[in-house]
């Protein structure tokens, strides 16, 4: 199956090329390094890799419970209790930025539809950050109607990231928030095609693809949160 025409298409309409500089990564405890060192579908051309690691190891200890939360304030309390008693999040160099979850945070990233992408991603986006944010979609998307494997979803996310690196037009802000955002929604699929209920469906992703995006660009440990709870929501 041909895919990636879209992104293609966007790099060279954008004006991208390889000299864009990326933010340098923070490090993992050798502990959390050690755990995923194979199990999880990692890019290292992705300097902000590390969050999409944390946030399967998130979601690895969120399985381990016996008992899941059953609403949404329970899931945000549950959520906040496992990122605090990880050391590596606590570690997060912009920690003290994060501005606690409520429900309405949760439920505003309900029922998007696809199409709608655009208009509910932050205005601290420019034009070119939500091309490839809805290129990325549509790729999604193709992948899923074709009834692709996880593997061609990952590989559709890591061309991106690669566009994203790439891109001379996009803030240095953005292009943090934006590898963050996806190294996450990698990381969220891959976890789904192992043991997580839904059968290879990410179209319920755009909901949780625009909250990722926009607490990534508010702060990493927002990035994770609101992507955490709008995630496991969905579930």
């Amino acid at each position: 199956m041909k895919v990636f025409t879209s992104l293609t298409l966007l790099l060279i309409l954008s004006g991208c090329s390889p000299d864009g500089i990326a933010p340098a990564q923070q490090e993992l405890s050798p502990d959390l390094l050690h755990k995923n060192a194979i199990a999880l579908p990692a890019n290292p051309s992705n300097p902000e890799d590390f969050i999409g690691t944390l946030y399967a190891e998130l979601l690895q200890e969120y399985e381990l419970l016996n008992t899941k939360p059953a609403t949404i304030p329970l899931l945000i309390q549950q959520s906040e209790t496992l990122a605090w008693a990880n050391a590596d999040f606590l570690a997060l160099d912009d920690l003290s930025a994060y501005d606690p979850i409520g429900v309405a945070d949760v439920q505003s990233y309900q029922n998007i539809d696809a199409a709608d992408l655009r208009s509910h991603l932050s205005s601290g986006y420019s034009t070119v950050a939500k091309d490839l944010y809805v290129a990325l979609a549509a790729e999604l998307t193709a992948v899923k109607a074709n009834d692709g494997t996880y593997q061609e979803a990952c590989q559709a996310i890591m061309a991106t990231e690669a566009l994203i690196n790439a891109a001379t037009n996009l803030t240095a802000t953005e292009r943090h928030a934006m590898l963050m955002a996806s190294s996450i929604m990698r990381n969220a699929i891959y976890d789904d095609g192992r043991k997580r209920k839904r059968d290879r469906d990410w179209e319920w992703m755009t909901g949780h693809y625009a909250a990722t995006a926009n607490g990534a660009l508010e702060s990493s440990p927002q990035a994770l949160l609101l992507s955490f709870v709008t995630d496991l929501y969905n579930d």
